[in-house]
């Protein structure tokens, strides 16, 4: 079942006076259940995009279809509608709120659902910190902070989860271990998971790989056989 769909996408952003094009005629499908890896350089148009399929940018032109839904009519509520009802973010920064302990933290994801969200301790023990419940981000290791922001962003039972450079602030292997996550999340609950990243080798774990370059999206490979990560040579 088709999840997004993208037609023309075109972003320009206007500093000063110049005209910077980070989209153009950008076009693509995501199936539900999918993983994808957007790759490219900095400036790429990569983020833009994911900033646009999550609602926090808006179009130049072009049509962003989410299900049945025309995302790129959608006035300033109707998109904040859709993020709470619809959408995940995990960042590279984790964004937990420093007052609140690991489980606070996974629960406010669930309070700002406005549907049926996951029970943030099962969630919480899913990530591997089940014996964290009460601490404060100040005293958890930058992986198991990226742990809890993904607990959290699944515990508002989101449809798409779109992830920023999830990896980017980690080491190799706790990198690795927050990857082994989203896919087994992906596979458990069926989640449509977008992953924008520099790390190439990401991609081979993914059913399908976007190639962006100078705001195009300039090809789109398919994994016949994705490795798992314990296969990757990173």
């Amino acid at each position: 079942m088709e999840i997004l769909r993208a037609e023309n996408l075109k972003k320009r952003f206007i500093l000063g006076e110049v005209a910077v094009d980070a989209l153009r005629s950008v076009s693509f499908s995501v199936e539900e259940g999918e993983f994808i890896v957007v790759l490219g350089p900095s400036g790429s148009g990569k983020s833009t995009m994911l900033n646009i399929i999550g609602g926090i940018e808006t179009l130049t032109d072009g049509q962003l279809y989410y299900k049945d839904l025309k995302i790129h009519t959608l006035s300033k509520g109707g998109l904040t509608k859709y993020r709470r009802d619809h959408i995940g973010f995990i960042f590279q920064f984790y964004n937990l709120m420093p007052n609140l302990t690991a489980l606070e933290n996974i629960s406010l994801g669930g309070e700002l659902a406005s549907g049926k969200h996951m029970a943030a301790k099962e969630l919480l023990e899913a990530v591997g910190l089940g014996d964290r419940a009460d601490y404060f981000p100040s005293k958890m290791s930058g992986g198991q902070q990226q742990r809890v922001a993904i607990a959290r962003a699944l515990c508002k039972n989101p449809d798409l989860l779109l992830c920023d450079e999830p990896t980017g602030a980690l080491d190799t292997k706790t990198g690795v271990d927050v990857i082994k996550l989203l896919l087994d999340f992906n596979k458990k609950y069926n989640k449509t998971i977008i992953i924008v990243t520099h790390n190439a080798s990401i991609a081979q774990v993914a059913h399908r790989v976007f190639y962006f370059r100078d705001g195009n999206l300039e090809q789109i490979v398919k994994n016949e056989n994705p490795l798992t990560p314990d296969e990757v040579q990173w």
